[in-house]
């Protein structure tokens, strides 16, 4: 091969991980492209957690707020600290395993029927609560 066409190759960037033709760039386009593609993996990042919030998961923050609550001022179904922490406890593990193995399931796809069957679960887990 001739050094010319060697040049060309992609070369592994060691710092970075990725793979970029370092030949052909200045310093100054080689930070703009890495500053895009920096842009384009924190909107990715933000699509993907709005993809996966599910009702069970705003439960489980809705929850994080209640249960504290309940304990401060003694308002909700029970007045016993301990019945309310170990439920919390319970609660809060078995909706994220519930979530969690719908989301394998369903493999991330039928966001429709995800939150159609948890939705109902949802309502129903705050009625007994509140």
């Amino acid at each position: 091969m001739k050094s010319s066409q060697k040049a060309k190759e992609p070369v592994l960037n060691r710092e970075q991980g990725q793979l970029s033709h370092l030949s052909g760039l200045s310093q100054s386009e080689y930070s703009t492209s890495q500053d895009i593609l920096r842009k384009q993996k924190k909107s990715g990042l933000v699509r993907q957690l709005l993809k996966r919030i599910s009702p069970f998961l705003l439960l489980d923050f809705f929850l994080a707020g209640l249960f504290p609550y309940m304990m401060i001022t003694g308002r909700g179904f029970t007045h016993n600290e301990w019945l309310l922490v170990f439920l919390f406890i319970f609660i809060e593990v078995n909706v994220l395993f519930i979530d969690f193995a719908l989301w394998n399931y369903f493999e991330g796809k039928k966001i429709f029927r995800i939150w159609l069957i948890e939705i109902p679960l949802t309502f129903l887990i705050i009625h007994f609560l509140i």
